[in-house]
């Protein structure tokens, strides 16, 4: 009888290799449950409709995933917006920003910024801009050290 592999058995190791890549409608399944540690009082995804768009996403938005083996450990959404105001300077908004909770502190989410930031670059923007819950005092950190700064202030209007 063959003996399982002991390094599948080992914990995750921050020299792990993983890639980040343009995500697939093949990708939803992964995506859905990542998504979901977004928020707990989040709709759950739903995975048809998901892997539907990601197959016809426009020009305009690009989502990344990191993988390893098959397996997703972190996303993001990046957004191109055109400002009518500024002679239709671009810029970026990241958005869907998410490392799975077990695979936290790796290099993943530093990984799926730069990215991002390489993909805003290349669509000609002149700033990457997100939002996130206020609350969310790790994540403050996380986007600060990534050279984050406050810009303004965010506001929403909920929408019936």
């Amino acid at each position: 009888m063959p003996q399982a592999d002991p390094a599948s058995n080992l914990p995750d190791s921050p020299f792990a290799s993983f890639s980040v890549r343009a995500a697939c409608a093949a990708d939803a399944p992964g995506l859905a449950k990542l998504l979901q540690q977004l928020g707990a009082n989040d709709p759950c995804p739903d995975t048809p409709l998901l892997a539907l768009r990601l197959a016809e996403l426009p020009a305009s938005r690009e989502v990344l995933v990191a993988e390893r083996q098959g397996h997703l450990l972190g996303t993001c959404t990046l957004n191109l917006i055109e400002h009518l105001a500024h002679d239709f300077a671009r810029s970026a908004v990241l958005e869907d920003m998410v490392v799975d909770h077990q695979q936290r502190g790796l290099g993943i989410g530093q990984a799926l910024i730069e990215k991002a930031a390489e993909r805003a670059r290349a669509w000609g923007c002149y700033k990457l801009a997100l939002s996130t819950h206020q609350d969310r005092a790790d994540a403050h950190q996380f986007y600060r050290a990534m050279g984050f700064q406050p810009h303004g202030i965010s506001l929403a209007l909920t929408l019936p």
